[in-house]
């Protein structure tokens, strides 16, 4: 019973250091392996990642938990798009994973920036330090996700990352359309 919890820990830690490295931009999503089970274990842990950080950091959004939520899916289905179209379906586990996974050990970084830059409603974004902080975050995470489409499309990277920023503007036209994250209207007199 003590071996097989030991090779449990082993094969987390592993993994772990797999999406460290991802984000290194020392591996990619092919050194993964193929797990439906770590896919969806990864979906579990982002929706409880931003939902939680988002509801605590952010207590006068209320949708933060279906924001996430729809967002993971639509990119997911973004994601299985693409590799249908450039036919590589078969590449979807690891790929998704590495995208869920790299979502996952950023965001405890990630979220409390974009939680302090947010300006209340009706009051304008200010430039300051944390802001381009979150800007070079935002940046750089486009990029290891454009490495990552890149590994697994086998485009160049440049078209890669219009792809995913493409992903990134539909998950935002869906929830807006949808009214999932926009500010409540003003109180009317």
């Amino acid at each position: 019973m003590q071996e097989f919890h030991d090779q449990g820990n082993v094969r987390m830690t592993s993994t772990l250091k797999t999406f460290c490295d991802i984000l290194r931009l020392r591996a990619g999503p092919e050194d993964l392996p193929t797990s439906p089970r770590l896919l969806w274990s990864c979906f579990a842990l982002l929706l409880l990642l931003q939902g939680g950080l988002g509801s605590w950091l952010m207590s006068e959004e209320r949708t933060v938990f279906g924001q996430a939520l729809l967002s993971a899916l639509i990119s997911l289905g973004w994601l299985a798009l693409l590799l249908r179209l450039f036919g590589k379906p078969e590449r979807f586990t690891q790929t998704a994973t590495a995208m869920l996974g790299v979502a996952c050990v950023f965001a405890p970084i990630s979220l409390p920036v974009i939680a302090t830059i947010t300006p209340e409603p009706g009051q304008p974004m200010t430039p300051s330090p944390l802001a381009l902080f979150a800007f070079v975050i935002s940046l750089y995470l486009t990029y290891v996700n454009g490495r990552i489409l890149r590994a697994a499309l086998e485009r160049p990277l440049f078209q890669c990352i219009v792809l995913f920023l493409l992903g990134e503007f539909l998950v935002f036209s869906l929830t807006l359309a949808l009214g999932i994250g926009t500010p409540p209207p003003p109180p009317t007199a």
